[in-house]
This record gives C-alpha cells, sequence and structure tokens, in this order.
C-alpha cells in the first residue's frame, strides 16, 4: 500500500498567518485553482482512493481532485487540523504578543508545548498514525491511498515515515496543494518521537 499526502488549497488563514485550526474556512481563489491544478497531477500517482479531513477546506479540494480523476472520497477525523487551544483563529502576531514564552517555545522546541485545549505533536503524530495502520490492516487491496489533510497532520506523519524526531517539525516544509509521498513504518512510532 502506498500513501500520499496532500495539504489543502490555499485559505485566506494562509495568506495572513492566522492558525486556522478546526474552523471552517473555504478555498480562495487562488486555492481552487491550486486544487484544480493538483487533480492533474494526482493522474500520475494512479490513486484508488481519496480520504480527507472533515473541514471545508479539505472536502472542497477532494471533491475538484475526486471528480476530474473519476473517485469517491469519503472523510476521517483522524486526519483533522491540530487542536489549537487559545491560539484558534489568532495571527502569529497576536499570539507572539500574548505568549511570548510559549510563542518562542513553538518556534525553538515544538515538541515540548503544552497548552490547555491544544494537541501535543506527540498527541497529533500518535492518532494520525494509529488510523492509517488501522486502515492498512483492512483495506489490504488498495493500493494507492490519497489523504488530504492539513499541515500539521502532514508534518507528523512525514517525521515518522523518516524516522525523524517531532523537535524537527518547524523543518518540514508542505507548500498548498503539495502532493507528499508517506512510507507507513512498521516500527512504533513512540519510539522515535521525541
Amino acid at each position: 500500500m502506498n500513501w500520499y499526502f496532500m495539504r489543502h488549497g490555499q485559505i485566506n488563514s494562509n495568506l495572513n498567518h492566522v492558525y486556522s485550526g478546526r474552523s471552517d474556512e473555504p478555498l480562495n481563489s487562488t486555492g481552487l485553482t491550486q486544487a484544480n491544478r493538483a487533480a492533474e497531477v494526482i493522474k500520475t500517482a494512479k490513486i484508488d482512493s481519496i480520504i480527507c479531513s472533515p473541514l471545508v477546506r479539505t472536502s472542497q479540494t477532494a471533491n475538484i481532485v475526486a471528480i476530474e480523476n473519476q473517485l469517491s472520497y469519503h472523510t476521517d477525523e483522524a486526519f483533522i487540523e491540530m487542536a489549537f487551544g487559545p491560539w484558534e483563529g489568532k495571527s502569529e502576531t497576536w499570539v507572539a504578543e500574548h505568549y511570548p514564552f510559549e510563542w518562542a517555545l513553538w518556534n525553538s522546541a515544538p515538541h515540548k508545548l503544552q497548552l490547555p485545549r491544544r494537541e501535543t505533536l506527540l498527541e497529533l503524530q500518535s492518532r494520525v498514525i494509529k488510523r492509517m495502520n488501522k486502515i492498512a490492516a483492512t483495506k489490504k487491496a488498495i493500493e494507492n491511498i490519497l489523504v488530504i489533510s492539513h499541515v500539521a497532520v502532514i508534518r507528523a506523519a512525514v517525521l515518522h515515515s523518516e524516522n525523524r524526531p517531532l523537535s524537527d517539525y518547524k523543518s518540514v516544509q508542505i507548500d498548498n496543494c503539495q502532493l507528499v509521498p508517506v512510507t507507513l513504518r512498521e516500527v512504533p512510532f513512540w519510539d522515535h518521537c521525541l
């Protein structure tokens, strides 16, 4: 089974450096264009199944990609964006001003950040990898799966795939509608999470 991840198309919060988190913000015009281009790229990957986060921006992206490739898609809560807690809907500038210590930690050692109602990177990676393992165990006939999700989810999956620590989180660059192959390793992900 081959896994591919794709970040949703652009939303206005991406442009404004806002933590959109689990808000249901739709794609902007650039995001719609990106999704249509991505639909063409997907044709070369020969995708069998599409899964997406339940948020509007991922569902819009998945719908465009699925229609162009004559596929269906379904949503899965396990691939929803990270819960950002008190940072949800706030700009990076606002966060830096109101949470200076936590902002510095997020940019230097993101795997150590803990805030009320906010997922840690380990919690995020745990739910993503557990779900991938469950899907892999039950859908052995499917060869190529595309997950349309969010930057935090994809970074966590990539770090697991590359056997890298969560402290490398900020070094993983994921652009809107970028197709990213991910290998589901068979060793326990928690062995190398910190």
